[in-house]
């Protein structure tokens, strides 16, 4: 599995760039599995981190950790501030042609609905696929996913809500054995001085060559991101 790899690091905070596969922390349900990210950056710094909020084990990108508990609930206030941004790319099926949102909501694990909006800009179409900068403004579990594929837009690779003859032509064409979901952009006030932490994370080599292949280069993929 990929090492991980540190984007931002101060006396309050940490940020990391999560490969995929990897689980934030263990769950309660997967008591056997010893490696996370959480344990993996602890031993990479020498301390104790406390994680903000999570990524879905296949999704690679930000995430951010306090150094200590205060941190952490400090950051936790922020998270839900106006302009706290939690961006990704993805690569879904089928073509988007103009920048929306979805705002519909979805159930929880006990069957209760919850608010839900995401934003979508297209920044490139191909065949049967376009690529997309995504924002979300509320952090449903497997949330942008199920608006997706909700819309018939399933997001390439989710073996979970995704369109199974999609995912096998990109395993077999681009060998891609992963979702195309990266969280790529976090902006957040800082716990301590207040002043707006802007993150970013490139796309992991396994993303950048499938697009590479479908024709656009990540010099170009900048420029739409920048433009978008």
């Amino acid at each position: 599995m990929n090492e991980v790899k540190i984007l931002y690091k101060d006396e309050f905070v940490v940020a990391v760039d999560k490969p995929s596969g990897l689980l934030v922390h263990p769950y309660w349900k997967e008591t056997n599995e010893k490696d996370s990210l959480m344990a993996r950056v602890r031993d990479l710094i020498g301390q104790k981190v406390y994680p903000l909020h999570r990524l879905d084990r296949p999704v690679s990108g930000i995430v951010l950790f306090g150094l200590s508990g205060e941190v952490v609930k400090n950051l936790q206030l922020h998270w839900h501030f106006a302009n706290t941004k939690k961006e990704y790319i993805t690569l879904c099926r089928n073509h988007i042609t103009e920048p929306g949102e979805w705002n519909f909501p979805l159930k929880n694990d006990k069957d209760v609905e919850q608010k839900a909006k995401t934003l979508y800009w297209p920044l490139a179409q191909f065949e049967d696929t376009t690529l997309c900068r995504v924002q979300i403004k509320t952090g449903r579990k497997h949330q942008i996913r199920r608006h997706f594929a909700r819309r018939m837009f399933n997001i390439i690779g989710d073996t979970h809500k995704g369109n199974g003859p999609m995912n096998r032509k990109f395993r077999e064409e681009y060998d891609l054995q992963r979702i195309f979901l990266h969280a790529w952009k976090l902006e957040i006030e800082h716990p301590e001085t207040e002043e707006l932490l802007k993150l970013t994370c490139p796309l992991p080599p396994e993303l950048a060559t499938v697009l590479e292949k479908l024709g656009l280069s990540m010099e170009e993929l900048q420029r739409k991101l920048s433009e978008s």
